[in-house]
């Protein structure tokens, strides 16, 4: 991969948290990015590990580093594409522009590596849930200036909505069922 490869990695790796609101913007999103499930739970990339947020998969299995397409991997069909496409975009040219390292790759499942490891990488849980990547979001400057003030808050008030309908929903099934019904 190229220097330039690199630093667009850097920068998706580095705006992960709030980019997430954007490719996984449902609630239901956080059930798949979850441990052992492939679309990955943590902020790292690696040639062909398909545990990665960042997956660049090999052409020639005798020379993985010679890849040079990227896989987004916390990503689900209930994005809208146009919205994912400008975060990811946005997020690695801010990568380019300020020249991200993003570290040596990660060829093994994140899981499986010690917390120690993982902290000395900068590697860390991506959200558990649309309310937690929604805070990064509102906070990403990079990404809203991509998307302009106008589209960024639409997008924080329609999200935070579904968010908040989910709690209320959840809250009324529990009372429906502690009431023995």
């Amino acid at each position: 991969m190229s220097e330039r490869g690199r630093h667009f990695v850097g920068g998706l790796l580095d705006h992960a948290p709030a980019l997430v609101a954007l490719t996984a913007p449902t609630v239901e999103s956080y059930d798949r990015l979850a441990l052992g499930m492939w679309a990955s739970a943590y902020t790292c990339w690696g040639h062909d590990n398909r545990e990665a947020m960042v997956r660049i998969p090999s052409v020639n299995t005798d020379n993985p580093e010679a890849g040079t397409r990227i896989e987004f991997k916390p990503s689900d069909n209930t994005n809208n594409p146009y919205l994912a496409q400008v975060g990811l975009l946005a997020a690695g040219f801010d990568g380019i522009e300020r020249e991200l390292d993003p570290g040596p790759s990660l060829n093994a499942d994140p899981e499986t590596v010690a917390e120690d490891e993982l902290a000395d990488r900068d590697i860390s849980r991506l959200p558990t849930s649309l309310e937690a990547a929604l805070d990064a979001f509102e906070t990403n400057e990079v990404l809203a200036e991509a998307l302009g003030d106008a589209l960024h808050q639409s997008c924080l008030e329609v999200k935070r909505s579904e968010w908040n309908q989910s709690i209320e929903d959840g809250e009324q099934q529990t009372e429906y069922l502690a009431r023995g019904f």
